[in-house]
């Protein structure tokens, strides 16, 4: 598939994975904007967006169309990550993180969506996360975000299949950004010995992970592709991970986990 000069949104594209993608379709001729929720970063192509915001989802597709006329790629990045047990996540911090990384992808795909119909073409890319698929201990709300949005763009996919509009998931294992840097934490984690010694493990983890690049190539190869995969899963750990999955009961599973974040 051609590539040259298809109109590319990136939500949270400013750092991490989101700015990695944005380089490497810029590279290949693609025109890429990118959002960012702080307006002193606004510029020719950093645009403000807060997806919890619809008001400000609206403008910023808005801007889009009045400078390129069209949106053939959207790629939903934009999230953050809770940390700490599930038992003392409070009610609001589930559903602020659930407002950004679930119900935000979707505020951008409805605004997006009337658009692609019309062009009758249109690539949607959600960057989920290999926690979707697996569940781990002291990040199960995030976990449970992202499974929400990988089974969201399964659905979604087969609902749209034939207005010429193809969506998948990139399901990154651990990858070496600073996300960890933008992590939220529940009240008294700092005097939870266990999920704090879980999380330091995690930080380790993302820090000796996959280059983001890695990433940003699945992603070009979706884009590519005139009909993608539903999803796609980055990251040599992550492909190990899966084939102890597909061999190994789930029981047998979370003692491996357990004993690998040294919980047991």
């Amino acid at each position: 598939m051609n590539i040259k000069n298809k109109v590319v949104l990136i939500t949270g594209g400013t750092k991490g994975i989101g700015k990695v993608t944005a380089d490497l379709l810029t590279s290949k001729g693609m025109k890429v904007y990118v959002t960012t929720r702080k307006e002193e970063k606004v510029k020719d192509n950093v645009l403000l967006l807060d997806v919890t915001n619809e008001e400000l989802v609206k403008k910023c597709i808005d801007d889009v169309i009045k400078k390129e006329g069209k949106i053939d790629v959207l790629i939903n990045n934009a999230a953050y990550g809770l940390c700490g047990p599930i038992i003392d996540s409070t009610t609001e911090e589930i559903i602020e993180l659930f407002d950004t990384n679930f119900f935000g992808p979707h505020r951008v795909i409805k605004a997006v969506y009337p658009i692609m119909r019309k062009q009758g073409y249109g690539k949607i890319v959600n960057v989920s996360s290999y926690a979707g698929r697996l569940a781990v201990p002291y990040q199960g709300i995030y976990s449970a975000a992202k499974a929400a949005l990988s089974i969201y763009s399964d659905s979604l996919r087969m609902e749209i299949v034939n207005e010429g509009i193809d969506v998948c998931t990139i399901e990154p294992g651990d990858t070496k950004t600073d996300f960890h840097s933008s992590r939220t934490y529940t009240q008294g984690f700092e005097n939870n010995e266990k999920a704090k010694r879980a999380i330091e493990k995690m930080h380790r983890d993302e820090q000796s992970g996959s280059n983001p690049k890695a990433v940003a190539k699945k992603i070009l190869r979706a884009i590519k592709s005139k009909r993608s995969k539903p999803r796609y899963i980055v990251g040599l750990q992550v492909i190990l991970v899966t084939v102890v999955r597909h061999m190994f009961p789930r029981k047998f599973q979370q003692f491996l986990l357990l004993k690998y974040y040294g919980l047991n």
